[in-house]
């Protein structure tokens, strides 16, 4: 095949697939935003679907408006945080300048318990 592209007849073959490739690349490229907007959209639309399901199965049950948005009212959150801290301060012997030296120990402990309530617990 590299015998073709040597003839004097084909030279400007290997120019001409350098060229190709550049443009099927360049293509490839400027198609990528469209692919991009492409799932975007499909992610919009599978969220609008799933409001409208909801909005429709919480028909008669909430009256208020549904928002395209979180909506804390679904979830009951309470967090126990527990904060201790101990300071140790020691003259370093033989320092008659104030030389010392402070160890400090802290602990932290958060425990969380959260529950999700469904729509219609909403009031």
């Amino acid at each position: 095949m590299l015998r073709r592209l040597m003839d004097n007849k084909a030279q400007a073959v290997m120019g001409e697939y350098v060229l190709t490739f550049f443009l099927v690349v360049g293509a490839v490229t400027a198609m990528t935003i469209y692919f991009k907007r492409t799932v975007q959209a499909r992610m919009f639309g599978a969220r609008n679907m799933m409001l409208n399901v909801v909005l429709n199965r919480t028909q008669g049950y909430y009256t208020g408006d549904i928002l395209i948005a979180y909506e804390p009212y679904y979830a009951n959150t309470a967090s126990t945080v527990v904060h201790s801290s101990d300071t140790t301060t020691n003259l370093l012997p033989g320092a008659t300048t104030g030389v010392f030296q402070k160890t400090t120990d802290e602990i932290t402990a958060v425990q969380t318990q959260s529950e999700t309530a469904p729509p219609k617990d909403a009031n």
